[in-house]
């Protein structure tokens, strides 16, 4: 059983995915084959993933109908399960896989895990219809990125938004050797300014003994866990939110 309720998993599960793992595929091919409908989706894998980060003791029942080519997964997290079903044509040489995959994202979206890529808008791309390949994909709206990376946008229109007020114009380099960007710390390297583990970075307390609930308590937003009182609160749970983000990516 976990230690969180149900409304805190589902909200972690609910973050979107690292836009690296965003894959494209085609929905629909125009009729001269030029173009086509571009749909996201995300590697079964990167769902494991995020449950096994969020809440470790998830389980799955699966169940075959119709000679494999259905699917349904019953998915049980902190003593909730929930359940869908997946399919796939008969055609397919991996019909079972297809069918479980299909059904398991299904299952996974009725916690809120990956159900944003159902709400991305469908975008007319360039497609090569003789390698049945896309030529170019849409980009991310803001919304559907991760924590990290939305946090990373807002810091550079801040900036942005400050040279245009004060009308200046960014430094230019310096010659022969340019100093380096001040970038935006990863969120495994940041440093806590406060507290009890005040100057240990979130990777650090995250391999510790409790660590790992005080970083999520520290991310979790539904009033029950940290409640920010400034700016530097603020940004130490921006950070704990993207670092639970982005485990995974650590993990692969």
């Amino acid at each position: 059983m976990s230690e969180f309720t149900i409304s805190q998993i589902v909200e972690a599960l609910s973050e979107p995915f690292p836009s690296k793992y965003i894959e494209w595929k085609p929905q629909q091919v125009s009729k001269d084959g030029t173009k086509a409908l571009a749909a996201a989706y995300v590697d079964t894998r990167r769902y494991q993933e995020r449950l096994d980060l969020v809440c470790p003791d998830w389980s799955s029942k699966i169940e075959l109908l119709a000679d494999g080519r259905v699917a349904k997964v019953s998915l049980t997290i902190a003593g909730v399960t929930r359940e869908d079903v997946g399919e796939a044509d008969s055609s397919d040489p991996n019909t079972v896989t297809t069918a479980v995959a299909q059904a398991f994202k299904r299952a996974c979206a009725a916690f809120g895990l990956g159900r944003y890529l159902y709400f991305l808008p469908l975008e007319w791309v360039d497609y090569d219809p003789q390698r049945k390949k896309l030529l170019n994909t849409p980009t991310l709206p803001e919304w559907a990125l991760a924590p990290s990376e939305r946090l990373e946008k807002a810091t550079s229109r801040a900036i942005e938004r400050e040279v245009e007020e004060r009308g200046a114009q960014p430094p230019a380099p310096a010659a022969p050797v340019a100093p380096a960007a001040e970038e935006l710390p990863e969120p495994g390297a940041y440093k806590l300014p406060f507290g009890k583990h005040n100057g240990r970075t979130l990777a650090e307390l995250w391999q510790s003994k409790d660590g790992q609930g005080y970083v999520r308590w520290l991310a979790s937003t539904d009033g029950k866990g940290f409640q920010p009182r400034n700016p530097t609160d603020q940004q130490a749970q921006r950070m704990a939110r993207a670092f639970l983000s982005l485990q995974s990516a650590y993990a692969g």
